[in-house]
């Protein structure tokens, strides 16, 4: 990737400020075939801590902030009501800004946060494009949008037995 300090990862929490999952636990081919993906995920909750009558501010909340300073690189007054949006609106922005400097041409250091606009575009009728300019991601040959393929890679090993109890 750029200057072979960029990396996309996929990472997975669902997080509100009164319930948390940490991990992932799909039930698909990729997890259950047994040499792909590994499944384990915990969630929890603080029972004194719940938005009954005001909002949750437990060490939930504090940690969906700090997750939230450590991917977009600052706190704002907005983020302590995620689902306003107000709060859309400035994580969408946020972005934005980065998905430009992190596709620039100049692009010197690091950015300084972690989330960025997945670089497509959404018709009214709900047709996916790329946008002018992004037919690959930086530095690569990875096409944005993808491409078809015939060909599926062969699966190596199987699971020889998955019980639950």
């Amino acid at each position: 990737m750029k200057k072979e300090n960029m990396h996309p990862i996929y990472d997975i929490e669902k997080i509100d400020d009164e319930y948390i999952i940490i991990g992932s636990a799909n039930i698909n081919q990729r997890s259950m075939d047994g040499a792909r993906d590994s499944e384990i995920a915990m969630g929890g909750y603080q029972p004194y801590h719940l938005a009954t009558r005001q909002p949750a501010r437990g060490q939930i909340h504090g940690f969906r902030l700090g997750l939230w300073y450590e991917h977009l690189g600052m706190l704002d007054d907005t983020f302590l009501k995620p689902e306003n949006e107000d709060c859309i609106r400035k994580v969408n922005q946020i972005a934005d800004k980065y998905w430009d400097l992190y596709s620039s041409e100049t692009l010197e250091g690091d950015l300084p946060g972690h989330l960025l606009r997945y670089p497509i575009g959404i018709s009214s009728e709900g047709n996916v494009t790329e946008l002018p300019g992004t037919e690959f991601f930086p530095d690569t040959k990875a096409r944005v949008l993808g491409a078809k393929s015939d060909y599926m890679p062969p699966i190596q090993g199987r699971r020889q037995g998955f019980f639950l109890y």
